[in-house]
C-alpha cells in the first residue's frame, strides 16, 4: 500500500510541475506561489511516504508485539 502512494505522489508531483510551469509561461504570477506551496506539501508527503516504506521493509521479518 505505501509503494502505491508514492508512485501516486511522484504522479501527482509530475502533474502540479507541469501546472506551475504552464502558470509561469502563461505570466499567472499571483497563482505560482500558491501552486509552488501545494508542490512542495506534495513532495513533503512524498518523503514521508518513502521513509514509513524504508522503516516498514526494515522491520520486515521481526516479531509483532501487537495483540
Amino acid at each position: 500500500m505505501e509503494r502505491r502512494h508514492i508512485l501516486e505522489g511522484e504522479i501527482k508531483i509530475s502533474r502540479q510541475k507541469m501546472i506551475v510551469s504552464e502558470l509561469i509561461l502563461k505570466k499567472h504570477d499571483r497563482l505560482v506561489p500558491m501552486a509552488m506551496d501545494v508542490l512542495y506539501m506534495l513532495c513533503d508527503s512524498l518523503e514521508m511516504s518513502r521513509t514509513r516504506l524504508l522503516d516498514l521493509e526494515s522491520h520486515v521479518g521481526e516479531p509483532s508485539y501487537r495483540n
